[in-house]
C-alpha cells in the first residue's frame, strides 16, 4: 500500500487492495487484516468502514521490519531471458533479497526490458512480498553495464561471486560480518574473463555452487539460499 495513505490511527487501502480484501477474503466491518507499506512498516488493522472503492482500517498495532533479514542481500545478475528474470524475482523476494540488479553483460544477448515489462516485474515482486509477509519492497534495477552496477555498490558490503572453479561457498559466507551482502551470478554462458577480472578487482570472493552446471536462475536462487542460511 502507499505509505502516504497511512495516518496516525488509520489507513486507507487502494481500490485494488480494497476489492481483494472485500471480495476474496470476504472482509466486513470489524474484520482484522494486515497491511504493509513497502518501506518497512507492518500494520495490524481492523476494517473500520467501507467507503466508495476504498476500505478504511483502524490501526491496532504498528511494527517495523517484519519478515526482513538481519543482513541485506543484494544480487547482481547478468541479464538472462525474461522468463528467468521473473523466476528470480518471484522466488528471490520470499528468500529475503533486498535488491535485484539485472545487468547488461557481453553474453546477455538482449537489452534492458521496456516499461511494461518492468511494471509487470514490479507486480510480481509486490505479490511475492505479500505472500512471504515481508514489509520492505526490494529495489529492481537494470544497469547498462557491469561497471555501472559495480559503481553503485556500498563500499562496506561483503561480495561473493558464483564461480564453478572456486572453493565451497559455505565457509566464505559464514565469515561475512558486514551488514549487507552482494552476490553476483553470470548471464547464460557466464561472465567473460574481462568481466570476472573486473569483479575480482572489486573485492568479490569466488565461491562454488557444486560440480554440476547450473542455469542463471538456478545459480542465483542457490546462492541466495546459501546466503540466507549462512547469515
Amino acid at each position: 500500500m502507499d505509505p502516504e495513505s497511512v495516518a496516525p490511527d488509520h489507513l486507507t487501502l487502494s481500490p485494488e487492495e480494497s476489492h481483494h480484501l472485500l471480495h476474496v477474503h470476504r472482509a466486513r466491518a470489524g474484520t482484522p487484516f494486515q497491511a504493509i507499506d513497502g518501506e518497512g512498516g507492518f500494520f495490524e488493522c481492523v476494517v473500520q468502514s467501507v467507503e466508495p472503492r476504498a476500505v478504511r482500517g483502524r490501526i491496532v498495532e504498528r511494527r517495523t521490519e517484519v519478515g526482513e533479514l538481519t543482513h541485506a542481500i543484494r544480487i547482481l545478475v547478468g541479464l538472462p531471458d525474461w522468463g528467468a528474470i521473473e523466476q528470480i524475482v518471484a522466488l528471490g523476494v520470499p528468500l529475503g533479497v533486498s535488491g535485484f540488479d539485472f545487468t547488461l553483460c557481453e553474453r546477455s544477448g538482449r537489452g534492458a526490458p521496456g516499461e511494461e515489462r518492468v511494471e509487470r516485474l514490479t507486480r510480481i515482486a509486490r505479490a511475492a512480498l505479500k505472500q512471504s509477509r515481508r514489509s520492505r519492497m526490494p529495489a529492481l534495477g537494470f544497469p547498462g553495464s557491469l561497471r555501472a552496477a559495480l559503481g553503485s555498490l556500498e563500499e562496506a558490503d561483503g561480495r561473493f561471486l558464483a564461480d564453478p572453479d572456486a572453493s565451497p561457498a559455505a565457509p566464505s559466507l559464514a565469515k561475512a560480518t558486514q551488514p549487507s551482502i552482494t552476490l553476483a551470478v553470470g548471464p547464460p554462458g557466464g561472465f567473460t574473463l574481462e568481466e570476472r577480472r573486473l569483479l575480482l578487482e572489486n573485492q568479490f570472493t569466488p565461491i562454488s555452487l557444486g560440480p554440476s552446471r547450473l542455469t542463471t536462475e538456478t545459480a542465483a536462487l542457490a546462492l541466495i539460499s546459501l546466503a540466507r542460511i549462512q547469515l
